[in-house]
Formats: structure tokens, sequence, C-alpha cells
């Protein structure tokens, strides 16, 4: 009779302490084909939040070496020239745009600003709408789109140091990112803050934030951010996966995906309301299949005409 393997109390014990990662949230094995299977995903993931909490959305390449990283870190040296950045862009902005700016002093405002134009800052983008975000990433060309699902206020209440005696679930408010109180804390602002005065104010973690709207994109695609802290990794090293969630969808389903989305609503019009997202979907409602194309003779000279605009 064989005999019954026995696992040692050495071996018992080292495995009893070896620790559990609770950083990387869970992907599902299968992925996502229908606007229908990804309602019904977002609804049961985030069951256990109380619904009068918001729930935000980030769509991206799901094989980028950089997920859920503000744009200014992904740079060698961002960290170090971001003070140098913006403090050039608001020197320099008025002479360039043709819309009103902020305030010298309304640095909250320049720091939204410089993200919606594309300098590279501590923001990263959400949205409000799973569609908005589910739409945003079908347009990568990356062959695992996905999309992410936070839980905002419980990443504030993470972000705070988790204090004793505090519900997270009773969390309904974000706070004003403008306002530094001179009575207590504002966790936001300090992040904020930390922008403009090289990380010598700041917590660790982001924070989720609703910024002022300074362009209509922002309030056509229920734009918020979460604004880094002094830690400078992606968030999904960060926060445990019981507030932040990952959902891969079917690149060989992007074209139904995309004419779904459009039958409710969702359109290139819709996420960036000006005459640029109007010529787009004007473009998608008319012609199919791709331009035909031009010969190497044919193209060179257009691009000595006309530059190297896209079509």
């Amino acid at each position: 009779m064989a005999k019954r393997r026995t696992t040692s109390k050495k071996t018992a014990a080292r495995a009893k302490r070896a620790p559990v990662s609770r950083r990387q949230p869970k992907v599902r094995r299968s992925k996502i084909r229908s606007v229908e299977e990804f309602v019904i995903r977002v609804r049961e993931d985030s069951a256990a939040w109380p619904v009068e909490q918001p729930r935000w959305f980030r769509g991206e390449p799901g094989d980028t070496d950089t997920p859920l990283l503000p744009s200014l870190y992904r740079y060698a040296d961002g960290s170090t020239r971001e003070n140098q950045l913006l403090q050039t862009f608001r020197a320099r902005a008025s002479a360039f745009s043709s819309e009103p700016i902020p305030d010298r002093k309304q640095t909250d405002k320049w720091l939204f600003l410089a993200q919606h134009v594309g300098l590279p800052t501590r923001l990263l983008d959400w949205s409000e709408g799973a569609l908005i975000a589910l739409y945003f990433a079908l347009q990568t060309r990356s062959e695992t789109p996905c999309v992410w699902m936070l839980n905002p206020l419980h990443l504030n209440y993470s972000a705070e140091g988790a204090p004793k005696g505090v519900d997270p679930n009773t969390r309904r408010e974000f706070p004003l990112p403008w306002f530094n109180p001179t009575v207590g804390r504002n966790f936001a602002n300090e992040n904020m803050r930390g922008a403009w005065e090289k990380d010598r104010a700041g917590v660790d973690l982001p924070f989720a934030i609703h910024p002022t709207y300074v362009h209509p994109r922002l309030r056509a695609q229920r734009g918020c951010f979460t604004v880094q802290g002094k830690q400078k990794e992606s968030l999904n090293k960060l926060i445990p996966g019981s507030i932040l969630k990952r959902y891969v969808i079917d690149a060989t389903r992007r074209k139904q995906l995309t004419a779904d989305l459009a039958v409710l609503g969702v359109t290139e019009s819709v996420a960036f309301p000006d005459l640029d997202g109007l010529a787009k979907d004007l473009r998608g409602q008319f012609l199919r299949g791709r331009p035909v194309a031009a010969s190497k003779g044919q193209a060179r000279r257009g691009q000595r005409r006309e530059g190297r605009a896209g079509l």
C-alpha cells in the first residue's frame, strides 16, 4: 500500500507566510464580444458597490506597456520636467489661443487645459460613461482593446489612508480640486499642487476628481480624472482588484461593436462635438471601404502640395 504524502510543518508554514498579491485586478478569460455582454459584466462586477456611487471607465490598448499611467510618466524625464512644461505652457498659451484662457492663478484649470490640448500631465482621463469608454477602446489599433472600471470614491478612501471608523461605501462626494483649506486637508488639491510645486505637496496615491469643464469635449465625454500623487506607477499596481476591473474586447468584433454603439448614439461627433467629429461621422456614414490608393508619384506630388495631413 502506497504511503500517504504529507506536507511538512516547514512547508506549510512557508505556504502560510507566502504573500498573496492583491494588486492586479483579475481578468476574465473570455473576451467581450457584444455590447450586451459588456453591460452585463459591468453590472455583475459592480454589484457590491453602492448604487449611489459612480463607476468610472477608461478605454485603452490592452497590450500597452504602461496601462493606467498618465502620459507624463511614460517619459523617462517626465517627473523632473513637469514643472518646466507647465510653467512654459502657461507663459506662452495666450499667444496661441483664440479662446479665453484661465486666469494665471487658476492652476487647476491650467492643468485641465494642458491635458486637453495634449501636453503630457499627471492627469489620467476617465469617463462616467461605460459606452463612451468602450468606444475609445475600439478606436485603438490594439489587438486586445480593453476597458477599465474604477470605483473612484473607494480610491479616494484608500488615498486618504483608509481612515478608521469610516465606511467607504458611505462616500458620495468628491473634493473641489481648486480648494486649499486653511484648516484640515484636501488631498485632491494637494496632488494638484504637486504638479506646480515639484511634488512638495501631495499624497502617495492618485486621487479622483471632477474637473472644471474647460472645453465642450469634457462635457460630451462625461470626463473626469485621477490626478497622480507621489507614486509614479500605473494605477493597477497601486490599488486592489476589488475596486478596479478590466475587460478585454474581442478585436475581431470591432466593426460590429462600433456599429452597435452608433445605433445606441455613441459616435465620433458625440465624443468630439466639433467639426472634426462631424467630418469623421459623415465619412463613415456615406463612404464605404478604404480610399483608392494613389500611385507613388501621385502620393509624392500630393505630399508636396498638402504636406502630410491625414485623410
